[in-house]
């Protein structure tokens, strides 16, 4: 072999990186996201297919304004409550959950969002989960969801915590409530 064609890598070693699983939601690290935290909400958002922002947003989003980005970082982990989650090294924001409290005490509005490449992996589930366990201790019994009628995904990711009921339903859009903590 002259110096300018490199090795080649045995067949076992190429096989061995085609069956690598994809890193799984056991692999992430979740904490509270931060009023600081702007470069990883837009970095988040940046992340989201067109698809996945309307699922979100209900509208067409291309970027997030300032009044956006000030409503969801002004957390205060009460009454507005938000974690992110972080893929393995190099530790990239791959998925943001929050809660905001309804005028019912016991009441909130929750919201996850998980970028497109690690859709299908669990995150949704353990950010949910770090979720409802922070609002319960605050007081929480009741999650409302508000999404879109063909949004199976997160219609499902309601359920794997508690059965649900639609409490209202109007055009595309459908409201879910189901109950969390030790009502649940």
């Amino acid at each position: 072999m002259g110096p300018d064609v490199a090795p080649k890598a045995p067949p076992s070693a190429a096989a061995d990186q085609s069956n690598k699983a994809p890193p799984s939601a056991a692999a992430i690290t979740i904490r509270e996201l931060q009023a600081s935290d702007h470069r990883a909400l837009t970095f988040t958002f940046q992340h989201l297919s067109e698809r996945s922002r309307f699922q979100r947003f209900f509208t067409p989003k291309r970027v997030l304004s300032a009044r956006d980005m000030n409503r969801l970082l002004s957390v205060d982990h009460w009454h507005h409550d938000a974690l992110i989650a972080y893929s393995p090294p190099p530790r990239a924001p791959i998925g943001i959950a929050r809660y905001v409290r309804l005028d019912e005490f016991d009441a909130a509005e929750v919201a996850v969002e998980v970028v497109d490449g690690w859709q299908h992996r669990g995150v949704g589930i353990a950010l949910l989960a770090a979720l409802t366990e922070r609002a319960s201790s605050a007081g929480i019994r009741r999650f409302e969801m508000s999404i879109l009628r063909e949004n199976v995904a997160a219609r499902a990711l309601a359920r794997h915590f508690a059965p649900t009921a639609v409490i209202a339903a109007a055009g595309n859009v459908v409201e879910l409530s189901y109950s969390i903590g030790s009502g649940a």
